[in-house]
């Protein structure tokens, strides 16, 4: 009877318990499938952005990159190499802070630059803070094709010789002349607030000693890039730059960070611009595809990017999808855009 009864007790609290219970939460929904891609062959596009707060008068240069990225697109080639041909145009025009014209860093004499490129496949390829080569993009593509991912500093610049890219100095008189005009002086009153808090003397890291007159541009983000459609279903996207005056020996932004400023995925392509820091902080070129698989159009995408990261810093960014082509911008940005067979430009 005892024996029962200290059976029928603990039914009885495991009853009690269970009533006492929180319920089982509800499964999580299920994500919403991703749109469905319209069949191929769909018409071939590129876009194209000189980075923001350039000019849009500069859009002329993003037209060249357009027409050279689809030269190579049309002609059946990987969009990837069709994204590269579109951004070495605007490396080799000074006026573009990539390649050629790159900012000088804070010491007065130093350049390093970044460049990237995604295919939708998945592949990846980047260098960061490589120097004295002509065209870095090619070097970021050249990476995609080894068994790594990223390549970096002097090991960058080793690789990019291995390829046949002879010495090249990208400085011109008028990245010099604008680096020692600069508004910003790091010694005055108007440095940006992180710079203000920050003891740069005794972290100083370049070669020579810190020059008796320092003065930056914080504002400059003039990255550039240029996204792919393909006749195939594939999209392709590359980015470069020279970075940014205001930086130590070393500093890398979004540009070589794989879903940062670039991103290439099944539903589309984006590649950003502005504050590289604050990019990296957002995953912002995955997260633009991700909104893509959720249904945003280019366009909404394009703006919710730049929505999510305005108050923080300088933001850009271009997005092609299957069926559209997109900019948006917090400042002027110079860009451009167009469909294979057409002669309708979009842009500033």
């Amino acid at each position: 009877m005892k024996a029962l009864v200290a059976v029928l007790f603990v039914i009885g609290a495991a009853v009690a318990c269970d009533r006492g219970a929180a319920p089982a939460p509800a499964p999580a929904p299920a994500p919403a499938p991703a749109p469905t891609l319209p069949p191929t062959p769909w018409t071939p596009a590129a876009i194209a952005h000189g980075g923001v707060g350039s000019p849009p008068a500069w859009a002329d240069g993003c037209r060249k990159a357009v027409d050279a990225a689809l030269a190579v697109v049309e002609a059946g080639g990987d969009p990837v190499d069709a994204a590269v041909a579109g951004v070495v145009v605007m490396e080799d025009d000074p006026r573009f802070n990539a390649g050629t014209g790159s900012r000088v860093r804070l010491d007065g004499k130093s350049i390093q630059m970044d460049a990237s490129v995604m295919r939708s496949d998945g592949r990846f390829g980047a260098v960061a803070g490589i120097e004295r080569v002509k065209n870095p993009v090619r070097v970021a593509r050249a990476v995609l094709d080894s068994p790594h991912l990223l390549l970096q500093g002097d090991g960058a610049t080793r690789f990019a010789r291995t390829l046949g890219m002879p010495d090249y100095d990208p400085t011109t008189p008028e990245s010099l002349a604008k680096s020692r005009k600069q508004q910003l002086a790091l010694l005055g009153s108007d440095a940006p607030p992180e710079w203000r808090a920050f003891d740069w003397r005794a972290h100083w890291n370049f070669d020579a000693p810190v020059p008796p007159e320092l003065r930056a541009d914080a504002g400059a983000h003039d990255t550039v890039g240029v996204a792919v459609r393909a006749a195939d279903g594939r999209f392709g996207v590359a980015l470069s730059t020279g970075g940014l005056s205001l930086a130590l020996r070393g500093r890398v932004g979004d540009v070589p960070i794989l879903g940062a400023g670039l991103y290439a995925g099944l539903q589309g392509a984006a590649a950003a611009t502005g504050a590289g820091e604050r990019i990296v902080e957002a995953g912002l070129a995955r997260q633009v595809h991700g909104w893509l698989e959720q249904g945003a159009t280019a366009r909404q995408a394009a703006d919710r990017a730049v929505g999510e990261v305005r108050t923080r810093g300088d933001i850009g960014i271009i997005v092609l999808t299957p069926r559209e082509l997109a900019a948006s911008a917090d400042r002027p940005m110079a860009w451009a855009a167009r469909e294979s067979g057409s002669g309708s430009w979009q842009g500033p």
